[in-house]
């Protein structure tokens, strides 16, 4: 399928109250010191919740608001020429066609970087319809054994009705390294309420820093 240009520029004008919320959740786990590849940035709603001293790189299919960084992962993978140590995904994936490939070229470009992402899974034929996904994952599961190869360390660290979100490092290495060697299945599952959410970020940044720390030796 290719990008719907049309349909996103009218998309990235509209109000889009959910995605405040979503915005509001990803940034709390942001630190002030940390550059952010906003990957789907739209109208750069994640900018308004991010800590100030952040410096933030908008990327979109389409160039809402100056300063965008302008590329359709469908037709090609392209990042800006910028450090940056966290990327956000949020709200885009479920339009990229080739999900592995593009996790597979952000890994090889970005390994040891956080990475945030959302995904809605869709149950329903007339939800994904409706929304016109170019793939479609009904359950976290399914989306994480599918782009897993591309991931060191992971934390399912909430949910909200169908979406998902997932806080990670990448890795062009050989995939997920587990401590205890338990595989994806046992390590999903859904958190009611931001407060689980927020509680998992001490532990995962620190698993982030020993893995960087034993790249480094």
């Amino acid at each position: 399928m290719q990008t719907d240009i049309d349909e996103w520029r009218s998309v990235a004008a509209g109000a889009q109250p959910d995605w405040e919320f979503r915005a509001g959740i990803i940034a709390k786990l942001i630190r002030a010191t940390d550059t952010v590849l906003d990957i789907g940035a739209g109208d750069q709603k994640l900018k308004r919740f991010i800590p100030p001293a952040c410096t933030y790189v908008p990327v979109d299919c389409v160039d809402d608001l100056p300063g965008t960084f302008v590329v359709d992962f469908n037709k090609e993978f392209r990042l800006p020429n910028v450090p940056f140590n966290v990327v956000v995904c949020a709200g885009s994936l479920e339009y990229i066609n080739d999900l592995a490939g593009f996790f597979r070229a952000l890994a090889a470009h970005a390994s040891g970087r956080q990475v945030i992402f959302t995904y809605f899974l869709n149950p329903k034929k007339w939800r994904r319809a409706c929304m016109k996904v170019h793939n479609n994952f009904t359950t976290g599961d399914a989306l994480l054994s599918h782009i897993n190869f591309a991931l060191s360390h992971v934390d399912i660290v909430a949910t909200r009705g169908d979406m998902i979100f997932v806080n990670a490092t990448l890795s062009a290495g050989g995939g997920i390294q587990w401590t205890n060697d338990r595989p994806i299945a046992d390590f999903l599952f859904a958190e009611r309420g931001i407060k689980k959410l927020m509680a998992k970020t001490a532990r995962s940044v620190r698993k982030r820093r020993n893995a960087i720390g034993r790249m480094l030796k």
